[in-house]
């Protein structure tokens, strides 16, 4: 299977040498377009949505952090590539794959290129293969959510909503217990919706199940009493999925 991605970085020399060492080393990569700033590149993923963004961090017109707080979901996977070596804690945070200083060493590309394959693979395997029943008993169906060096199979209609949290997501259970994942809530959208799952904010993802009350200022109860907020822009579409 081949995968795409995306170089975003004001240099072009930086750029088209990137180009050639995914060419030549990666061989399951192919680059399907550059951008040399953060909303030209902001462009450029919504247009090809790549697998994998090789991001740089200081560009004229706003940093690569800037850049992705403009999605609502980073469904990609993130790779630095930096001329500074100070945002590497902020780099982690936001869940990426690698930081890599200039200038690129092959070893260390292809390095932190398979690793974000592998995360994509893991992705790809856990909204399939563990997800059991969804066509004809979906809310009795399990799903795999990972967490560290394990996967918690739970019954769907056990979850009462995602929480994006500082990159990473926190799954809350009808049986007050929490499961911190390092996988964004990208992930569990796109695992989740076919479930009946409604994204209600760019932070939460609620099971419609678990819905109690929609307040009209636009607040949310869910059956546990947390309270989730709901961006003006849902709030039609949210009230749709009770019409």
């Amino acid at each position: 299977m081949n995968y795409t991605s995306v170089i975003i970085d004001d240099e072009a020399k930086l750029r088209e040498v990137l180009k050639i060492k995914v060419d030549r080393f990666c061989k399951d990569l192919t680059v399907v377009a550059q951008a040399d700033s953060a909303q030209s590149g902001f462009e450029a993923i919504v247009q090809h949505e790549p697998d994998i963004v090789f991001l740089d961090i200081s560009m004229p017109g706003g940093t690569g952090f800037d850049m992705l707080d403009k999605f609502d979901i980073v469904t990609f996977e993130i790779i630095f590539i930096t001329g500074y070596d100070e945002y590497a804690l902020e780099a982690f945070r936001v869940n990426a794959v690698d930081y890599i200083l200039k200038p690129v060493r092959t070893e260390e590309l292809v390095i932190a290129v398979n690793r974000a394959l592998e995360r994509i693979k893991n992705k790809n395997a856990l909204t399939g293969e563990y997800a059991f029943n969804r066509i004809d008993y979906p809310r009795k169906s399990k799903v795999a959510i990972p967490s560290d060096n394990e996967y918690h199979l739970v019954k769907v209609e056990q979850i009462i909503l995602c929480k994006g949290w500082e990159r990473y997501s926190k799954v809350k259970l009808v049986n007050k217990e929490e499961i911190i994942s390092s996988y964004p809530l990208g992930f569990f959208r796109a695992m989740l919706e076919k479930y009946g799952f409604i994204q209600v904010h760019k932070s939460y993802l609620v099971n419609k199940e678990h819905v109690v009350r929609y307040l009209k200022e636009g607040t949310v109860i869910m059956s546990d009493g947390t309270t989730v907020p709901v961006a003006r822009r849902r709030r039609n579409e949210f009230l749709s999925h009770f019409g």
